[in-house]
């Protein structure tokens, strides 16, 4: 139980996958290392684990040619329902987090809630509790069972699209304020706040709608799975699939690129160093800082 001096971020998530997969994916160092404390711009160089009682784990995430160290003890291990271990960052300051995992099996896969117990003058719940939210998306994706149905197919593939929208919707609202700072007695002031804000417009009306599209796709778990017709299978198929798959391994190139240059600019920010930057056309996923990434962050 959080203390009056703690807060606790909480995350739930709802896996395609049997409690035991999930259960085990945590203390296995294979599976662990592509999703546990992983950041989109980090590499994973090392990962140790001890799965037991007592024993502990050592994660190191490369980011921008740093190691950022995650070390922790077990504490409780009840397979499939219950994990529990200390957390310790030293790059992010001193001292040792509790984090609780609970996995409760449902009809199809599990539903995962993890519960961050940390100082609350030490860490920012919101950036720990969106960091937690991005390593169970990744785990979500990488821990599923059997084929699944169409309505869990359509519920799997709403993760991105939920992101995007979130992205776009940042995007949007990084426009809006830049009018803030244009003098508009200059005539190209006035030029560029027409623009910025045509362009923060359109952008919140795209992000709303691919947010409830999104959402809509997330809600099909359940969707019956009605009779299909295999012969219907044709090229024209197997053309749009691929032209979906290639458009995600082209995103993820570009947005690579584009959250190692945006990172550095919001560091540089937070570290209230006085630069004079134009809000990026293209933004990556946004973050929330250097906690964010770094504590299960």
């Amino acid at each position: 139980m959080a203390t009056q001096s703690s807060v606790v971020a909480r995350v739930t998530h709802q896996f395609e996958a049997s409690a035991e997969r999930v259960y085990d994916a945590f203390l296995d160092p294979t599976q662990a290392s592509r999703f546990l404390f992983a950041t989109p711009t980090g590499r994973i160089v090392r990962c140790e684990i001890d799965a037991r009682v007592g024993g502990g784990f050592t994660i190191v995430d490369q980011r921008h040619g740093q190691d950022v160290v995650h070390t922790g003890k077990y504490h409780t291990l009840e397979r499939p329902r219950r994990i529990v271990f200390t957390l310790s960052v030293p790059e992010y300051g001193s001292g040792d987090d509790r984090v609780t995992i609970d996995i409760v099996p449902r009809a199809h896969g599990c539903e995962l809630t993890l519960s961050h117990e940390m100082t609350a003058t030490a860490h920012p719940q919101d950036a720990t509790q969106d960091g937690w939210t991005a390593i169970l998306a990744v785990a979500g994706e990488l821990l599923v069972d059997s084929t699944p149905t169409c309505g869990i197919g359509l519920a799997r593939h709403a993760t991105i699209p939920s992101r995007i929208a979130t992205m776009l919707d940042g995007l949007a609202q990084t426009l809006a304020l830049h009018r803030r700072m244009l003098v508009l007695d200059d005539v190209h002031a006035r030029q560029e706040d027409h623009v910025y804000g045509e362009l923060a417009s359109r952008w919140t009306q795209i992000a709303a709608l691919v947010s409830e599209a999104a959402a809509l796709m997330g809600g099909q778990r359940e969707l019956p799975m009605g009779a299909h017709d295999a012969a219907a299978w044709g090229q024209e198929h197997l053309r749009a699939f691929e032209t979906f798959v290639r458009g995600q391994s082209q995103l993820l190139a570009l947005l690579r690129v584009a959250a190692e240059r945006d990172e550095q600019m919001l560091a540089s920010i937070q570290a209230g160093v006085s630069i004079h930057v134009k809000p990026p056309v293209v933004q990556a996923l946004p973050r929330t800082g250097v906690r964010n990434e770094s504590r299960g962050s």
